[in-house]
């Protein structure tokens, strides 16, 4: 209950910066390309919505880096298991 009520207020307030904001105009400069009179909110949210593209490649990345690592290892004590088994000496006969 906790957390919806705090979502709710969460959304109201980005609510609230999005009205309040909704007038104002800014230059944006993209890699050289100058866009006039661009929304404040819109460079907002492009920026927001930009950076969690980023951190989701990112913990991608960490998470296949780390299946990888987990893999060889894997992989690594399998083989060392198989060495060890065929250099056993064999037991003589009873």
């Amino acid at each position: 209950m906790l957390l919806a009520i705090l979502s709710a207020l969460i959304f109201l307030g980005l609510a609230l910066l999005v009205l309040l904001n909704s007038s104002y105009t800014t230059s944006f400069n993209l890699f050289g390309k100058v866009y006039e009179q661009v929304p404040v909110i819109m460079v907002i949210l492009i920026s927001f919505f930009t950076g969690i593209c980023y951190t989701i490649a990112f913990y991608l990345y960490g998470k296949a880096r780390k299946f990888s690592k987990n893999r060889r290892k894997q992989k690594e004590e399998r083989l060392t298991a198989s060495v060890k088994e065929q250099t056993k000496e064999p037991q003589p006969p009873v």
